[in-house]
């Protein structure tokens, strides 16, 4: 019942929030949308820097309509759990939850393995968890886990394959920054079914590794400990302006390589069109005005129930999506009563 009423909501919603997603962001770009197979089971392994709205950007720049692995503390709430499910989200279960509730990933995983070997597609943060850093962080087991006990319970004939995404934001919190999504080259799990037979544990290990590499071409990866200040510091300094935004990616990339080594890069920023600035100049004071309510009450309420800064761009952008148009219509017919 719960999966009918969900699919009510959830393709709707679906082209809403893109809609939305497009409107919200400064520049929204997907990359590498060939690396992703038209047909059979996929694992979509994407970096996480900021909580749930990496899962909802995923959910509808894809056709695919993945089922996502979700932090289960947010699925406390009886009426959240049954939405979220709607939404094909399922919860996943860390220590920090009671060590008793881990044995419940054993269901979750199993489900899994369910959707993978009809076919489907299941979303998984291989990292564990979200982070602000812009930093490729260690992978957990999870997704290899799930992968080789897909396989294996089909003897290696399901051609299962893991697709690296990164999510790579220029602004964590706000609108104003553009937000680029890449599709890496897809992993066969099947490619490592001898080294799996011989050892478990390498073949984890293994696969991970290449998971690891090909998200870290993929996103901005500070890969430094002690010196993450520094070098950050430095690249905003230094960094250049590009349109687009693949080949911003790989400026930023390169920006970054040439600090941590002690090089001197320099980027050559894109010049901005002339002719459109003015009007751009225009339009952001006309949205300003015309967003000021809207945006006042989105930050009150993003300050007054968002306690974990983690949280904060994806409730700005629930908020978002859903108090513009509405204070819009009632500013709308509020006006035209006081006109007409």
């Amino acid at each position: 019942m719960m999966v009918t009423l969900g699919n009510l909501y959830y393709y709707p919603l679906k082209v809403y929030v893109f809609i939305a997603s497009i409107l919200y962001f400064r520049k929204l770009s997907v990359t590498g949308r060939e690396n992703i197979p038209t047909k059979g089971p996929l694992i979509f392994a994407i970096n996480h820097q900021n909580a749930l709205l990496d899962a909802l950007l995923l959910s509808v720049i894809s056709w695919r309509n993945p089922h996502f692995l979700t932090r289960a503390d947010v699925f406390n709430n009886k009426y959240v759990d049954k939405f979220l499910r709607g939404l094909k989200m399922l919860p996943i279960y860390r220590i920090r939850d009671g060590f008793n509730s881990i044995r419940r990933n054993e269901v979750i995983f199993e489900t899994a393995k369910k959707i993978l070997t009809n076919g489907g597609v299941v979303g998984i943060f291989p990292e564990g968890s979200h982070s602000l850093l812009y930093k490729v962080r260690p992978l957990k087991k999870g997704v290899a886990r799930i992968a080789f006990m897909t396989e294996e319970a089909s003897n290696f004939d399901l051609n299962l394959q893991i697709v690296p995404i990164g999510v790579q934001y220029e602004s964590h919190f706000l609108p104003k920054g553009r937000t680029l999504i890449s599709f890496g080259k897809p992993i066969k799990v099947a490619d490592y079914r001898d080294k799996f037979n011989k050892d478990q544990n390498d073949a984890y290990e293994s696969i991970l590794d290449e998971l690891s590499r090909k998200l870290k071409t993929l996103v901005l990866n500070i890969d430094v400990i002690d010196d993450y200040d520094r070098v950050l510091t430095i690249y905003k300094e230094k960094r250049g302006y590009k349109r687009n935004l693949k080949e911003q990616l790989i400026a930023d990339q390169d920006l970054i390589d040439a600090i941590i080594e002690g090089k001197n890069f320099e980027v050559k920023p894109d010049k901005k069109n002339i002719i459109l600035s003015p009007l751009a100049f225009i339009w952001s004071v006309l949205w300003k005005i015309i967003g000021f309510i809207p945006k006042t009450i989105t930050d009150l309420l993003v300050q007054k129930t968002t306690k974990d800064p983690h949280f904060y761009g994806t409730m700005r952008f629930t908020y978002s999506i859903f108090l513009y148009p509405i204070i819009y219509l009632v500013l709308y017919f509020l006006i035209r009563y006081l006109v007409f």
